[in-house]
């Protein structure tokens, strides 16, 4: 990492954030910064010298510019639920952490939109449009602690990615404030717009470099009335690509496929109080479909399972029932947590490669862990080619631990770019994999990429030190 040198924040930068903000919105104790010092990143930790909480967007901008005059360091923060070291102040100075600007602004029914300010919880919105028989597919399995603005900085996605997309099919407009302070508006209620130079997308995935988001327009769906779970438990890998591939060419999208090994599977129950039933086997896919009608949903859920069972399956255990299906849920969101639980040193992947190369893929992550001792949960979603391949330390020593996993993570990379396939999914770069971000984008790219930054940020004091040098 270049050695930048930064201002440092002093008594009298510290009275002027308390005038912009209140002397609430800011934290200068070391003890109640230390949440703000790491993500969910495992062992990544520095701490901030000072964390800011606005409410407002002209605090925001006020923030902004305050940071770019004094050159002072500025880290965005959403609900801190990142894995690749995205959230955390690697140069000190300010954490801006947007937990209280968490309102629900407008749900305009009329135009199936809803305008939200970046703290507000995903799971939190999902529940409140559920009142408006609204629907809002993007679901992280972190939904009840990650923020709106968080995952459009990452263009986060989720389990219902198959079917619905991630969260860049569905930000149709985003108010952000740039590092100098100014303020602009890309898009808005619309469903098309060829006026601009796509600033949404832009701004979609650049982790809190290029700007600051206060304010996200989303576009909304019908909240579909029916749907069906499926637990599929599997003896062999080889079947998953063709199950996949002869679903999808029965025109039939699923919502979601997940995949879980066993290793998986037995941590999380273990960690779990209460587990639904899941049957001992080696591999196992969650599928879900939805519909607005029953009989069309119990159609589609009838010939996947026939497919599954033509393929090779064990079983298919139809989830039918509301409860069930929460708790069959729960258990997949809760298999980071088990993980980590399990073993508080880990390195996290979630590599994509296309989906028809999947179970290739997968056969080589085995041979990658077995070639250097190392073993691993892995699950993701094989609907979308993407899969999360969870590192265990375990009793492995420090420095082994090191050098084995270093070289696993290249060759696991080097492996999915082979099949046409990137090192992030949707976990972002951050910090974590900025190491690895050559063995993919040229040098052309790369540059393409830095002069960008420059001109959102020049004086490079937003979120410095992610994604790129």
């Amino acid at each position: 990492m270049d050695k930048v040198k930064y201002a440092k924040v002093n008594l009298d930068i510290v009275n002027k954030l308390k005038k912009i903000v209140g002397d609430e919105g800011v934290i200068t104790d070391s003890f109640d910064m230390e949440p703000y010092s790491h993500d969910e990143t495992p062992g990544l930790k520095s701490f901030p010298e000072v964390v800011v909480k606005p409410k407002t967007k002209d605090e925001v901008a006020k923030l902004l510019s305050l940071s770019n005059q004094e050159g002072i360091p500025l880290t965005p923060r959403g609900g801190g639920t990142g894995v690749a070291g995205g959230a955390v102040p690697i140069f000190g100075g300010i954490v801006l952490s947007m937990e209280r600007m968490n309102k629900i602004l407008e749900i305009d029914i009329s135009n199936s939109m809803t305008v939200v300010q970046p703290g507000v919880i995903n799971g939190n919105l999902q529940r409140e449009l559920k009142n408006y028989e609204l629907f809002y597919p993007v679901n992280p399995a972190s939904l009840d602690s990650c923020t709106i603005g968080g995952n459009v900085a990452n263009s986060s996605s989720g389990s219902n990615a198959v079917k619905y997309g991630g969260t860049k099919n569905y930000v149709c407009g985003l108010e952000t404030v740039l590092p100098s302070g100014e303020v602009i508006r890309a898009g808005g209620k619309l469903v098309k717009n060829a006026t601009d130079y796509r600033m949404v997308q832009l701004l979609l995935g650049s982790e809190g470099t290029l700007g600051v988001i206060t304010e996200v327009t989303l576009q909304v769906i019908p909240l579909p009335p029916v749907k069906v779970d499926l637990i599929v438990p599997l003896s062999e890998i080889t079947p998953i690509a063709e199950i996949v591939k002869e679903v999808m060419g029965k025109k039939i999208i699923p919502t979601s496929i997940e995949y879980m090994d066993s290793e998986t599977v037995r941590i999380t129950k273990n960690y779990l109080k209460d587990s639904p039933f899941l049957p001992e086997s080696s591999h196992y896919l969650l599928i879900e479909v939805d519909g607005s009608r029953k009989e069309e949903v119990d159609k589609d859920y009838q010939t996947i399972g026939e497919i599954c069972l033509n393929r090779g399956a064990e079983d298919v255990l139809v989830v039918e029932d509301s409860g069930a299906q929460g708790k069959l849920w729960k258990f997949r969101q809760s298999i980071r947590d088990a993980l980590v639980s399990f073993s508080p040193t880990m390195i996290e992947g979630d590599i994509v490669v296309p989906r028809g190369k999947i179970t290739f893929f997968l056969q080589q992550v085995r041979d990658v862990l077995k070639k250097y001792s190392l073993s691993a949960g892995i699950f993701g979603h094989l609907g979308d080619g993407n899969v999360h391949i969870n590192i265990l330390k375990g009793k492995t020593e420090d420095e082994k631990w090191k050098v084995i996993t270093s070289k696993a993570v290249e060759e696991l990379f080097n492996g999915a770019i082979s099949l046409g396939g990137k090192i992030s999914g949707e976990h972002g770069i951050g910090l974590i994999k900025k190491p690895y971000l050559p063995l993919i984008v040229s040098e052309a790219e790369l540059n393409l990429m830095r002069k960008i930054k420059r001109v959102f940020d020049p004086k490079n004091v937003l979120n410095p030190g992610k994604i790129f040098d």
